[in-house]
């Protein structure tokens, strides 16, 4: 397996120093819905710049962090087809938090959505660019 390099970016009003840290999970908005629906512990990172949603165009600081691409799962490949073995037969509905923790045991984080990665450990940035 050959390591590849993948940038994750952070944003945030938050003034953060060293790691992107995961115990701040359920602290806003947008995570606040997230928890409840999996509790697990975890960071988000746009792939890219550029398709970044809208409210995050306002945050304080864009944090850049540099991590190996195949210790993230792409769920949108699914390679090894996690999302139906998690699958609630008769329902059709993902227990995310069961997907979630089997996908923590191998992998540093997760890929959906084409460029949303979230990380499940606290990890360093390489680099805090102050916006605005």
């Amino acid at each position: 397996m050959r390591y590849k390099q993948v940038n994750l970016y952070h944003y945030s009003n938050r003034d953060i120093k060293g790691n992107i840290q995961v115990k701040y999970f359920g602290d806003n908005s947008y995570t606040k819905n997230d928890i409840k629906a999996c509790n697990i512990k975890r960071a988000f990172y746009y792939i890219g710049k550029s398709k970044i949603e809208y409210t995050f165009n306002y945050s304080k600081y864009l944090y850049i962090t540099k991590v190996n691409k195949n210790k993230l799962y792409n769920l949108d490949i699914d390679k090894k087809k996690l999302k139906e073995k998690f699958t609630t037969k008769n329902l059709d509905i993902v227990d995310i938090t069961k997907l979630l923790k089997h996908i923590k045991k191998r992998y540093t984080g997760v890929i959906y959505n084409n460029n949303i990665a979230c990380v499940f450990n606290d990890i360093p940035y390489t680099k805090k660019i102050k916006r605005g």
